[in-house]
């Protein structure tokens, strides 16, 4: 139920861009307008065609009853067999019994009966079956003697051949190519546009939007280049800025430290200033790593290993005020740089022990890392039991220099902690979601895009081959 679920969904997905819905309303209108022009021609060559087919019928009924009318009346009989026999026509006398079922009531067969009757007569009656047996029947009269002669009913409704259903087809190939290159000019600037912005919101600045094409796409796109530089500047300026007071503030803290260990302190003044000068620089440190991971390169991780190895460095199941529970899916590779990554997994526990503590002072801390097969990515889910946050700050807090109520108290934050695990989720493709926590507290949910086996087999493989090749 679940694939069959997923599968729906993606075709709901895919049906529905913009490009699926351009190509069926430009299809339609194209289809249509060939209709139109196939029902316009129909009408238009109805006339001709039920003035063919009345007049083949009133030639072969006029020819019939003549050649009857001049005949001697004791050799009628022996015509109408001839007839039969030789020119294969069906003439039979008019009887009151006879069951008749009247030719069927539309445009083409209305003008038939006009016509015909216009020239044999307004008694003329016309049949497509007498007493059972099928065809085309016209009544006429000799002298006071009724009688029916069978006509071909191709006659009466001659039908569009083979070709034209060939022709009709060879229409809609043309109109569905037709479609697909107008919709693809149109949709490619708008999917590139896209795809650059997708690019953009991963925090990677893309290159220029080329300017051609038509005007409003080239003014979207010079406004989307406009917007990238300002982003760039900005975001150099703040890296710029941050990187310079994080580098101007660690002598004074080296010098600070040096002068509390040698002044004249007792030693609970010393520990307390002490304390504060690690905040000053743990603050300093987490300025500086905000400013290099963008700088970082990409490569496969094991995100299991790093979990563990995060968890095991900052000694989180030893700490007695701290109940943790752990469940760690082996084997799990990313796209990232180990140094980030490792970051961001000790940045997401590190913010959990600050702020996720209940009110007994225990911090209640499950750390979950799996694999979900539908979006093929690993998820690493921490959640405590504290207080958690309103939903108003949910998102808020993910950008940078943002906290949220319960923790602007706190001198040490600094409000980078969940946006450098953003930055690093993003840089990998992935994304970070925050959401209440049932009952209490909060849950971080960092999800990337895992890495195929089969990509990194075969990047393995080329790496041992190149030596040989060098040889």
């Amino acid at each position: 139920m679940a694939d069959k679920a997923g599968k729906e969904g993606f075709g709901s997905q895919f049906f529905s861009g913009l490009f699926w819905k351009t190509f069926g309303a430009l299809f339609i209108l194209v289809l249509t307008s060939v209709c139109a022009w196939l029902y316009g021609l129909a009408v238009l060559n109805e006339a001709p065609r039920a003035q063919a087919a009345s007049l083949r019928i009133t030639a072969i009924t006029t020819l019939t009853r003549y050649a009857l009318i001049s005949a001697d009346t004791s050799y009628r009989f022996d015509l109408i067999m001839a007839l039969a026999q030789r020119e294969g026509l069906t003439i039979l006398p008019k009887e009151p019994y006879d069951r008749i079922v009247p030719l069927e009531s539309d445009s083409l067969n209305d003008l038939i009966l006009d016509n015909v009757r216009s020239s044999l007569g307004k008694k003329t009656i016309l049949a497509q079956s007498l007493n059972g047996i099928p065809g085309l029947w016209v009544s006429f009269e000799i002298d006071g003697d009724e009688y029916w002669i069978r006509a071909e009913r191709t006659a009466e409704n001659p039908r569009l051949g083979a070709n034209w259903m060939f022709w009709f087809a060879g229409m809609l190939l043309i109109c569905a190519l037709f479609t697909v290159l107008l919709t693809s000019r149109l949709i490619d600037p708008l999917a590139k546009l896209s795809e650059y912005a997708r690019e953009l919101g991963r925090g990677v600045f893309p290159q220029p939007l080329p300017l051609d094409g038509p005007s409003e796409i080239r003014e979207v796109n010079e406004s989307f280049n406009v917007m990238v530089s300002d982003l760039k500047r900005l975001a150099s300026d703040r890296e710029l800025l941050l990187a310079g007071v994080s580098h101007d503030l660690r002598t004074p803290i080296t010098r600070l430290r040096l002068e509390v260990e040698l002044a004249p302190l007792s030693e609970e003044t010393r520990e307390a200033m002490c304390s504060d000068l690690d905040q000053m620089e743990s603050i300093v440190k987490q300025f500086m790593a905000y400013v290099r991971q963008g700088e970082a390169e990409l490569e496969v991780v094991n995100i299991s290993d790093t979990v563990r190895h995060v968890i095991a460095a900052n000694r989180v199941a030893s700490q007695p005020d701290i109940q943790l529970l752990t469940s760690i899916e082996d084997g799990l590779e990313v796209r990232a740089n180990p140094t980030d990554l490792a970051r961001a997994v000790q940045n997401m526990i590190v913010n959990a022990g600050k702020y996720g503590r209940s009110s007994d002072g225990i911090l209640r801390l499950s750390i979950t890392l799996r694999y979900l097969k539908k979006r093929g990515a690993a998820e690493l889910i921490v959640a405590d039991d504290g207080k958690g946050l309103p939903e108003s700050d949910l998102e808020r807090v993910l950008r940078p220099f943002e906290r949220g109520d319960t923790a602007r108290g706190n001198a040490s934050g600094t409000g980078l902690g969940l946006s450098i695990v953003n930055r690093v989720a993003k840089a990998g493709g992935g994304s970070v979601r925050l959401a209440q926590n049932i009952p209490n507290g909060l849950s971080v949910q960092m999800t990337i895009p895992v890495v195929p086996k089969a990509s990194v087999v075969r990047k393995l493989t080329e790496g041992k081959e190149t030596p040989e090749k060098a040889d």
